[in-house]
């Protein structure tokens, strides 16, 4: 299914939780759509290698599965009494808004470019 840019966040945000299967074969790149899915709020299963933990923090805002079941035995836990008494889900939603919030292109500007490029810039003078 191929979406538009527009269509893209309103898929996610009509989400509960975004699902990553992405795997990588150097073990070193991460998966942009779980970053994605950080910026609208949803917490996170993602197939478990190596690096992913770069992103993906257990039992924060996400949870990490390595197989078929793995990932069925979350979804049960998970979804155990939607809509109201998922706890786990609540929390895990909740780390994934704050890890969203924390990761936003303004903060990270002033955070560490703006001061790297001032500096340089004071420099040069």
């Amino acid at each position: 299914m191929w979406l538009s840019a527009e269509d893209y966040p309103l898929l996610l945000g009509s989400a509960d939780l975004g699902v990553s299967l992405h795997t990588s074969s150097s073990g070193l790149d991460l998966p942009m759509k779980v970053v994605d899915m950080f910026g609208c709020g949803l917490p996170v299963c993602a197939a478990s290698y190596s690096c992913i933990k770069e992103l993906v923090k257990v039992e924060k805002n996400g949870l990490l599965f390595s197989s078929s079941s793995e990932l069925a035995d979350e979804f049960l836990m998970l979804f155990k009494g939607f809509p109201e008494g998922c706890d786990t889900l609540k929390l895990l939603t909740d780390g994934a808004l704050a890890t969203g919030s924390s990761a936003r292109w303004a903060s990270e500007w002033e955070g560490n470019a703006l001061p790297l490029i001032n500096q340089v810039m004071s420099s040069n003078r």
